[in-house]
């Protein structure tokens, strides 16, 4: 129980609380889980964040707004502690299809996977880093790879209407406990800049 409970407390601090405490655009959220949830589907643990920030720069610069610390909570999915769990499905998955379209690849057993987990585990962070990587892009990476988005881009696709539901049922009761419609809660704690594209305002 104490360990579901640390689960918990992680889930509602890294995740939950992203979401309750925005006062971004709902949309600019919404695009957030979207992009988060297709980089943390992908078995890039260690530069998912990166890769994260990054397409916020880029979105940015062609005029597309996406609210970036939900994008990270999302990412925040996979970590070293659901690791095994993601990786274990993207393989299947991943296998699966190949098998199907009749590619060629080299199988690896999940006790080979967890070896694997353990011996970078055991290294410091930079060497653990790229001894993982190097068995992941030479051994795993096509099931991997075709596993990952296989599973994450549905996933992703159904995260904005999910997000936008359920932020709008939470908006519409923190407008309740203070008496005022919706559409007023929003015009006090929302960003006036509402919309996914830029406007000519300053961004804060």
């Amino acid at each position: 129980m104490n360990f579901l409970r640390m689960i918990w407390r992680i889930i509602h601090k890294q995740i939950i609380l992203p979401f309750q405490e925005s006062h971004a655009p709902i949309h600019e959220v919404c695009l957030g889980t979207t992009v988060g949830l297709i980089w943390s589907m992908t078995p890039l643990i260690g530069v998912q964040m990166y890769l994260g920030l990054g397409t916020w720069l880029i979105f940015r610069l062609i005029g597309i707004r996406f609210y970036l610390p939900i994008a990270i909570a999302m990412i925040w999915i996979t970590n070293p502690i659901t690791l095994p769990f993601f990786y274990s499905l993207f393989y299947w998955i991943g296998k699966q299809v190949l098998i199907v379209l009749g590619i060629q690849f080299q199988e690896i057993s999940f006790d080979t996977l967890l070896s694997i987990a353990k011996e970078s585990e055991s290294m410091d962070l930079l060497s653990g880093f790229y001894h993982w990587s190097v068995f992941l892009l030479d051994k795993m990476g096509l099931p991997m790879f075709i596993g990952g988005f296989v599973f994450g881009i549905p996933l992703a696709l159904i995260g904005y209407p999910v997000t936008y539901n359920l932020l709008n049922a939470y908006r519409a009761r923190r407008a309740s406990e203070e008496g005022i419609s919706l559409s007023e809660w929003e015009e006090k704690h929302v960003r006036k800049d509402v919309g996914l594209f830029s406007s000519s305002e300053k961004v804060t």
